[in-house]
């Protein structure tokens, strides 16, 4: 099995959120060989930008900011593939009515083009209008549910 895990994942799992606990049982699943798991790349430069503002805001600065910002992509790269998304996907992603944010079209165009079985978002809104015959869209706490 498969998985696509949305940037929000990841979010979600750092600030321990409201389904901390279900992203930990998939994160763990995937660390134990149980299941694969992959991101965009657009992903980890969206995670660099948001850890790198996380450290700065808590005060962390220069170079000690940027020795955690590598420790915290080396873990997420560990456990998880980055993936591309071809040219001709974006085009898709672009154009796809189905999408009003463009970045949620670009996340869904990849984990289709990289044969994902579940593509795992917090926000099943933003998914609302895609096409589930492709890859089923769902959330970390119905997935843990159905699937762990």
């Amino acid at each position: 099995m498969k998985v696509f895990l949305d940037t929000n994942i990841f979010i979600e799992y750092f600030e321990q959120r409201n389904d901390y606990q279900s992203v930990d049982k998939i994160l763990s699943a995937i660390e134990d060989g149980k299941i694969t798991a992959t991101v965009s790349v657009g992903c980890v430069y969206t995670l660099a930008y948001i850890v790198r503002m996380e450290l700065k805001q808590q005060g962390i600065h220069r170079p000690e900011q940027t020795k955690r910002l590598r420790s915290t992509l080396n873990t997420v790269l560990s456990i998880v593939k980055a993936e591309n998304v071809s040219h001709q996907r974006l085009i898709k992603g672009i154009n796809d009515l189905a999408f009003d944010d463009l970045e949620d079209s670009f996340q869904y165009q990849c984990a289709i083009q990289n044969k994902c079985n579940y593509l795992i978002t917090i926000n099943l809104r933003d998914f609302n209008l895609a096409d589930n015959s492709k890859i089923e869209i769902i959330t970390p706490k119905d997935f843990v549910s159905k699937y762990l």
